[in-house]
């Protein structure tokens, strides 16, 4: 039974250093377009954008899941879809099977006035790709744009 737990521990610890998380004392309506903007700063171009919690509120996803809907009550969900042309290229140049990492994506999730930002780090699970340093630079470009001064 140690070992079990201690396992999944360590593969929570592994996990979590896979995602970087920022957390922002602010509804999702005050930090949308700053992020957006900040985006547009480090020259990441969003391609689309999806409201991930209306989507699933239209597709009846309240009525078929039942009361197993939403049960962390959260406010919003959206994700954001961005890339940086250069890097792309880059990346697809070095190596194909890296552009899984681009484009990104930011997944935002509203829970009780607070906004969290999610960004799975390429970096993490391709130190052995030739693309890795287009990578590096790609993941420091994103995570600059979600650390901006906007939310400080």
């Amino acid at each position: 039974m140690k070992k079990i737990i201690l396992l999944v521990a360590m593969s929570l610890s592994v996990w979590a250093n896979n995602v970087y998380v920022k957390v922002v004392n602010t509804p999702m309506d005050g930090v949308y377009d700053s992020l957006l903007k900040s985006l547009s700063e480090n020259s990441l171009k969003v391609v689309t954008e999806i409201d991930i919690l209306k989507k699933l509120q239209e597709a009846g996803s309240a009525k078929e899941f039942g009361k197993d809907f939403n049960t962390n009550n959260l406010t919003g969900i959206k994700s954001i879809i961005a890339c940086n042309g250069k890097l792309a290229n880059d990346i697809a140049n070095a190596d194909p099977t890296m552009m899984a990492f681009c484009p990104i994506r930011l997944t935002l999730v509203e829970q009780d006035g607070k906004t969290t930002i999610t960004y799975v780090k390429p970096t993490f699970d391709s130190k052995d790709s030739k693309a890795y340093d287009q990578l590096k630079k790609l993941e420091e470009k994103v995570i600059k744009a979600i650390d901006i001064k906007y939310f400080n």
